[in-house]
């Protein structure tokens, strides 16, 4: 835990005005998935499911801190595609923003001793569902199977990529963008001060057994066009983990909308449960 909460606070050393992603921002993703799983589908899974996807909640951000000479060695090892005809080879910080789940996967790899990681078979699941966590394809069955382990356990790692990604993409809330961790009178980029206002108009997060509801300011303040973007982003992701989740696995994903409430309102019955 420790070397989890140095090796994601670097991040900022690439990233000092960037949202959290440390140790914080693990927890709340690892926060969200319990919610979203919910206690019937977590009574479903196995121990390894469990250890895999904790592992990754973890470990799913450790690309945004990595080191200069990990860059340079994970990227001869990434298909980037045509992404540099677009991007300047050069910009390792746009490069390890857009990429940071592969290097996050390539990193998972590279240390597993340092995480003591039992397996292969593990580290291979760990590193898929790290990876799954932003733009992988989780309907390829190469990349993302049910693996038998020898003791008789399935890790379904489609479940727990989507999952993952979904838990990732609604910690949206003040608390990413937390006093604690940011002094925010010294952000100079309009970007960065729209994208941490967004996250302080967003009060919290609000996860009931059928809906995903981001609690705002009164009106949403000067940010509701940024809050609906999110909604709709969010949206997007809902919709295809749950499809990812009711053709490739034996899970479901309960939750099937995005609301926003502001802040005063009655909430919907059943929050948090």
């Amino acid at each position: 835990a420790f070397a989890l909460k140095k090796i994601l606070k670097s991040y900022t050393a690439v990233f000092p005005d960037f949202t959290d992603h440390s140790m914080i921002h693990s927890l709340n993703v690892l926060d969200y998935c319990n919610r979203l799983i919910g206690e019937e589908q977590a009574a479903m899974l196995n121990a390894d499911e469990c250890y895999v996807l904790i592992m990754a909640c973890y470990l799913h951000d450790t690309g945004m801190g990595i080191s200069k000479n990990d860059y340079e060695e994970f990227s001869e090892r990434i298909g980037f595609g045509d992404y540099f005809y677009t991007h300047d080879r050069k910009d390792m910080q746009r490069t390890i923003r857009d990429h940071h789940h592969e290097f996050g996967g390539l990193f998972a790899g590279k240390y597993r001793d340092l995480f003591e990681i039992p397996s292969d078979e593990h580290l291979f699941a760990i590193v898929q569902t790290v990876r799954g966590h932003r733009k992988t394809d989780l309907f390829d069955e190469t990349e993302y199977p049910d693996l038998q382990l020898v003791g008789g356990n399935v890790i379904h790692t489609p479940y727990l990529a989507a999952i993952l990604r979904l838990a990732d993409e609604i910690d949206v809330a003040t608390d990413r963008v937390s006093d604690l961790l940011y002094d925010t009178s010294r952000l100079t980029q309009q970007r960065d001060i729209i994208a941490f206002g967004t996250h302080n108009a967003i009060r919290n997060v609000v996860i009931t057994a059928d809906t995903i509801t981001l609690r705002v300011i009164e009106g949403g303040g000067e940010y509701m066009e940024q809050i609906l973007e999110l909604e709709t982003k969010i949206e997007d992701t809902l919709k295809y983990c749950a499809a990812v989740c009711e053709q490739r696995t034996p899970f479901t994903i309960r939750q099937s909308r995005v609301v926003i409430e502001e802040e005063g309102s009655d909430p919907e019955e059943g929050e948090d449960e």
